[in-house]
């Protein structure tokens, strides 16, 4: 019976290690923010964060995981309340304050500036040059952008649900300015048919580098240096440069 009983509750000590080390790791983003993280007609989450994740935190770390895309501020709390494992974003001390953060940068953003074609002020804007320059300007803007809130603080912006209604409304000339990441701004003009009415400044206002965040809640904190190692040896590859390419 004492044999009988060793054994049945060593069998319970491998089931519940085999489960644990199954768990899911549960990915959140923003759900519109392509090409870095957009949903899809069928419902599923595809971009450039996706394929990274899934490359080094599925490929090669074996980590079972979902992608599921909300709302950038919904996101964000799923993380601090628990419902969800990470994101991949700016390391903000807000966001430090209830996540452990990545080492390694999984893409850097280059903020620049996106206005109407033929603004009468054309100009004008094309000598900004940092952040104090825009003053006088009006801006458009998207609820969430954590970016935005650190640095334009003290900015009046006008802001729309997401970022395909502030360029609605900056080709419809109801703004003068929309700063985001280089390669957002292009790739969403370009989808919505916007090329001949707005076009990008391509001054450089800030650099910024986006990394894994994982809840301090989450069990998938530990990852983290072996995900900096994958991601490295990614980068050195040259791998991560390629799944950067499709999306240009």
């Amino acid at each position: 019976m004492k044999r009988m009983i060793l054994c049945l509750l060593a069998l319970f000590l491998v089931a519940g290690f085999g489960t644990a080390t199954a768990q899911t790791l549960k990915m959140v983003y923003f759900d519109n923010f392509a090409p870095f993280s957009w949903k899809d007609e069928s419902g599923a989450m595809r971009g450039i964060l996706i394929d990274v994740v899934d490359e080094v935190a599925g490929k090669q770390m074996g980590i079972p995981l979902s992608h599921e895309g909300f709302p950038w501020a919904r996101a964000q709390d799923r993380v601090r309340g628990g419902q969800a494992d990470a994101f991949i974003t700016v390391p903000t001390p807000e966001r430090r304050g209830y996540t452990e953060i990545s080492e390694e940068t999984v893409i850097s953003s280059r903020m620049t500036l996106f206005t109407r074609n033929g603004h009468e002020n054309i100009d004008a804007l094309k000598q900004i040059q940092s952040i104090p320059d825009l003053k006088g300007f009006i801006l458009l803007d998207y609820i969430g952008n954590g970016w935005a809130e650190r640095n334009l603080k003290d900015y009046d912006r006008q802001l729309s649900p997401r970022p395909e209604n502030v360029f609605q409304m900056l080709a419809a000339g109801r703004g003068d300015l929309f700063i985001t990441d280089s390669v957002v701004g292009g790739f969403t003009i370009l989808n919505m048919g916007l090329r001949d009415q707005i076009i990008e400044i391509p001054n450089i206002l800030d650099e910024v580098p986006f990394s894994l965040c994982i809840g301090k809640k989450s069990p998938f904190t530990k990852i983290l240096p072996e995900f900096d190692k994958k991601l490295s040896q990614l980068r050195e590859s040259g791998k991560l440069e390629e799944i950067y390419n499709q999306y240009r």
